[in-house]
This record gives C-alpha cells, structure tokens and sequence, in this order.
C-alpha cells in the first residue's frame, strides 16, 4: 500500500518552475530520503506534500486523501519544518503543549507522550530549559517531539540535521530508527549524503525534476566509471552533469617545523559567569595550513574564534594570530584577517556589486585595488552575469562564495570559516573546498569549523573539542589510525569522532 503518490505534481513561482511534473509512490512503513541542489524543489515537494502549499498541477494523494484537502487526516501528519517551530521563550514543555493543543490531543494523553518522545531523545532532564537556551541538537530533538506529539502515521522533515553536529545527528537517527520500527512512513529532506545512505530509496531532485530514484547501492553505480569505490555524493554529482571533474584538486602541504605560526594559542580560557566554555586550550597552527575545528554544539568552537577574531577578550592564558596579541591588539587583528559566518553575512537587498563595494569601503581598499579585487570576487564566484542581481536572489552556492569573496577581499593572511558550508548541497560544498585549496597554496591559512566529516577530511589537520577542551589533534588520517582496532580497517571520521568524546566521558 502507498502512503502518497504523486502524478505530475506542479508548482511555479511566477515564471520559475520549482516542482516540474514530479510523479512519485512512496509505501507505507518506508524511510524515504529527497536530496538535490540549492534550489532543487525538495523543500517545496514536503510542503506541497503536508498540505501546507497547493499544488499548480497534477494531483498527489497522501494517506488516500488529496494533497490539497489533508484535514480528514491532519493528525495522522507530522511536519517539521528547517525552523523548527519552537517559540524560544517557552520551556520544553511548554513547547510540546502548545504543539499539542493545536491538534487537540487530550491532556493526560501527551504528557504520556513527551514523557516517552523526551526519553528517547535524552531531553527529559531538560523539561524546564527554556527552547532559546538549547543547543541546535537539542533544538532539533524537541523539534522532532512537537512534530511527533499527536502520533502521526506519516512524518515529513525538511532538512532537520542542517548544521547539527555528528553525534547529535546519530542520536536523531536512532530515534527515527525507532520511529520506523513502530510503523511511522517517514520522508527527509537532507544535505548530508551520509544521511541519505540510511534511507531505503532516495530520489536526486534537480531543478524541480526527479533525476533518480532507487536505493542508494544502486543509485552509486549511477556515478562517474573513472571514480574508484563511488559514494552517493559521487552519485550525486555525477548526475549533476560533473562527475570525477568535480573532485577537489587538493594542494601539496607539507607542515615544516620551521614555518612562521599564523595562531598560537596558550592556556586560552574564557567564561561565562561560573560557566567556563574554552579551557585552557593551547595550539599551533603554521602559515599556509587548513586546520579543521571539530566538536559538537556547545563544545567551544564559536567562543574560541571569537577570541581568535578580536571580538572577545580571553578570560585567562594568552595567544597571538598573523601576529598580533589577541588581548592587547585586537583591533590589529580584525584589520589583518578574513572573517565568514555560517549566516554568509550578507546584505540581501544589495546587489553582489554593491555587498563588494560596502565591503571594500569597510576595509579601506584604494579605488583601483578595489576595483581589481571587484574583478577577482566576480571571477572566483562565478557571479560576473549576476553582478547586479540582488544578494538575496542568489542561491545558497554562490551567495557562499560571494561571501568568501567579500571576507577576503583585502587579502588576508589568515581566514577563519565558522561552518561556511552548513546546509550547501554537496556539488557546491566541493566548488567551495576547491576555492580553499587554491587559497591555501598562495599560502593562505584556513582555520575552518564544519559538521560535515567528509569536509573534514580535506583539511591538513583537525582538532576535537569537547566540553572547552581540546582531546585530539591530529591529520585525518593519524587520528583514525589511532583509533582503528589491529587489523581492523580505519575508521570513518565521524566513527572516530564518536569514539574519542565516549572515550573521554569514559564510557
């Protein structure tokens, strides 16, 4: 029995097509994943889908009744939105009530449900915390418990791991897991194609068409023949028209013992209150070097690039970066480094030229040096038929790179990228790492943070922290050595990263 079916299912936005004649059968008690580009049309399928949006054309059937007119069976539909829904002043429980009243669960009913969905999700010590004071994880996690309060047959979530750390995602999975095995259909948008590889079908959405459908064993052999054990991504990209050209060219770096540090960190500490968020954490990073900065939400790693960028002062230990001492010349180093936020900060209503030029006039570039490095952030972007289009009209991949071209317009010696590709489809995130490869071998040093493992691996060397503290530090390959049994194949990162932080709580 299918739990939805569609046929020829439609919509536009004026003249744009998102969702062009999309037939799809998905069957009851499935784990069904939709991935595709920026733009692809999977959030506007979901929400066509949930009843949320009216379709233009075609028809859909979901649990029997049309797409259009879900009321009948509202309550057998669970939808969580990339936003979550939660309001952040409310507590945790104070969130799931109000979700509950909405589809008019009896009361003694859904305290017996948050008591078990908040269980299972680990949040039940948390029922008090207000929403706004939660990390993403947990957000994400009573986000899915508001979805899942009236018991629905058929749940949709749209991109619900985006930004999530590793062992915050593997938690959600379980509780799918458990989902699917009390007979819950469940369809997910995702990024991750690590993700998708845990779903029974997948179907690769491009440009509001659906390119393939199958499960993702079949769906590798869709990827590039010159592309020796292909993942999905690979799949992925390969459907895309771009195949084993789009691998990441990565630069020779060769760490010598000799080369000039671009950050030197000692005992750096900072707190909040009695809440100490970066324990004396030391560190080297020389020039020319990606360093990734790993750890869950909460671990520490936005604080410590606060105080590596200038904007927050240390609370103890000391630490220079290009040079300059990050207590006593903080302004110095905002002036000597490239900042990128995983918000791309952007001025949507300005046009890619105009974010440029604003930009240039921060940094104080000559009128010549600006219009050259105009020219440079145009070209690397890829934006040069688009420089009069407004930022916001971008899509995800090339307002990312037009914000990596605006933070290093006045060509830093260091970056520092803070989850830069945090829900960017994977043919854009390889664009993107090219970029930073071909940043790298000028000499340009990259310290990055992503929740992404297989970015992770593009990196020179990583560090892991957790609870303010750094446990590991390493190159990919040296840290998953160490943690392989003998004899054993490696591990994957996210496996690794898993291990390290059980290992330091002991477990």
């Amino acid at each position: 029995m299918n739990i939805i079916t569609a046929n020829k299912l439609t919509k536009c936005f004026g003249k744009l097509v998102a969702v062009d004649q999309l037939d799809l059968a998905i069957p009851k008690g499935e784990l069904f994943g939709l991935v595709g580009s920026d733009g692809a049309g999977k959030t506007t399928t979901l929400r066509m889908l949930a009843g949320v949006m009216l379709p233009d054309g075609g028809d859909a059937q979901v649990l029997g009744h049309p797409c259009s007119r879900l009321n009948p069976v509202r309550n057998d539909v669970g939808y969580m939105s990339q936003r979550f829904g939660l309001y952040p002043d409310l507590t945790v429980m104070e969130n799931i009530r109000f979700h509950a009243e909405i589809f008019g669960v009896p009361k003694a009913q859904w305290l017996l449900r948050a008591d078990k969905l908040l269980a299972m999700s680990g949040m039940l010590p948390f029922k008090k915390r207000r929403a706004g004071a939660l990390s993403g994880g947990m957000k994400q996690k009573l986000g899915l418990s508001c979805a899942l309060i009236h018991t629905p047959k058929l749940l949709f979530l749209d991109e619900p791991t985006n930004g999530v750390d590793p062992v915050s995602r593997r938690e959600f999975w379980l509780i799918l897991d458990n989902l699917l095995a009390e007979g819950v259909t469940i369809v997910v948008a995702t990024a991750y194609l690590d993700e998708a590889q845990r779903c029974q079908r997948v179907g690769l959405m491009h440009q509001g068409r659906l390119l393939a459908c199958d499960n993702p064993d079949k769906l590798k052999l869709l990827a590039d023949s010159h592309i020796k054990n292909p993942t999905l991504e690979d799949a992925f990209v390969t459907m895309m028209g771009e195949g084993a050209d789009c691998a990441v060219k990565r630069r020779i770096f060769t760490q010598s013992v000799i080369a000039e540090p671009s950050v030197t960190l000692n005992k750096l500490s900072r707190k909040f209150g009695d809440f100490v968020a970066v324990d004396q954490v030391s560190l080297t990073v020389p020039k020319g070097e990606i360093f990734g900065f790993l750890g869950p939400n909460g671990a520490g790693k936005s604080t410590t690039i606060k105080m590596l960028c200038g904007i927050l002062q240390p609370s103890s230990g000391s630490g220079t970066v290009a040079g300059f001492d990050v207590t006593s010349q903080p302004e110095l180093i905002k002036e000597n480094i490239g900042y990128m936020s995983q918000r791309f900060s952007l001025y949507e209503d300005l046009t890619v030229e105009e974010n440029i030029a604003f930009y240039g006039g921060v940094y104080r570039l000559p009128a010549e040096k600006l219009k050259k490095r105009t020219a440079w952030v145009l070209e690397m972007a890829g934006l040069m038929d688009r420089r009069q289009a407004r930022a916001g009209e971008l899509s995800g991949g090339w307002r990312q790179r037009l914000a990596l071209g605006c933070a290093i317009l006045h060509e830093p010696p260091i970056i520092f990228l803070d989850e830069p590709t945090s829900g960017v489809d994977p043919l854009n995130r390889r664009r993107f790492w090219q970029l930073i490869h071909n940043l790298a071998a000028d000499g340009v040093t990259v310290f990055v943070t992503t929740h992404y493992m297989d970015e992770a691996e593009y990196c020179d060397r990583l560090a892991l922290i957790y609870r303010g503290r750094l446990i590991a530090v390493g190159t990919p390959l040296k840290l998953k050595q160490q943690q392989a049994a003998e004899g054993a194949q490696l591990p994957d990162l996210e496996q690794v990263f898993v291990e390290l932080i059980e290992q330091y709580e002991g477990k």
